[in-house]
């Protein structure tokens, strides 16, 4: 069966390597848009939906930490970030506002095309597995309730009732990991492989990220345990 091709945006402002890479991943097969600021991007937004977006941080009208923020606010798009900026910080900003990897410039064309392939391709199974499942379970975390059917948390309470917080990806399959395992303490090699499959590109690092914004989602820190060589555990 013929699959739709993944569509993809580059918001990108050097336009040298914007053309690069949107040459590079239309000749493999992908649909490409391409925006050098956040307006260009909000434009090509109200119109269509992605399946990824690529997005540096030094722009031409915002900073992109700025674009990422707006954009989670409505949306759990996966997207890349891919910049220049090293610093800890920077990187740690970024992820904790929800995006799904961090790659630093100067960065082989090659294999970005693998990382975006790779994680698209998991984000295609995942879909999959969970359309296929015939018995859905739900658990009550606190005042949300979390269903394998849904990547949110909505509100057990009468009061809360239409509201809804919404998850990435990332968020969601670690979450998922942690109430399967039932109170059991889950190591983080194996949260990372939950994230990449064992392909290595998930560090601990990006796991105490997912777990701090997962919790602040919660509005619970003390419902997500850790404890020292053992990993991380749920109470529901």
């Amino acid at each position: 069966m013929m699959t739709d091709p993944s569509r993809i945006i580059f918001v990108e402002d050097d336009i040298t390597l914007r053309s690069v890479l949107v040459e590079v991943f239309r000749i493999q097969g992908f649909v490409v848009d391409e925006a050098e600021g956040v307006d260009e991007f909000f434009a090509f937004w109200k119109k269509q939906s992605y399946d990824l977006i690529l997005l540096d941080l030094n722009l031409v009208d915002e900073d992109g930490l700025v674009l990422l923020r707006k954009l989670r606010l409505q949306s759990d798009v996966p997207l890349f970030v891919v910049s220049g900026r090293t610093d800890r910080e920077t990187r740690l900003a970024a992820l904790e506002m929800g995006a799904d990897d961090y790659i630093v410039k100067p960065f082989d064309t090659q294999e970005l095309l693998v990382r975006v392939r790779n994680f698209l391709g998991r984000m295609s199974r995942m879909k999959g597995g969970v359309l296929a499942s015939i018995q859905m379970a739900e658990w009550k975390l606190g005042k949300w309730i979390f269903s394998e059917k849904t990547c949110s948390l909505q509100s057990a309470e009468e009061e809360g009732e239409g509201e809804e917080v919404y998850l990435t990806p990332s968020e969601y399959k670690i979450l998922l990991t942690l109430v399967r395992a039932q109170g059991a303490y889950v190591n983080k090699m194996k949260l990372m492989d939950v994230i990449d499959y064992g392909q290595c590109e998930t560090s601990p690092e990006t796991i105490a990220v997912l777990i701090h914004r997962i919790r602040r989602k919660l509005g619970d820190k003390t419902m997500i345990q850790n404890m020292p060589k053992h990993g991380y555990r749920i109470r529901c």
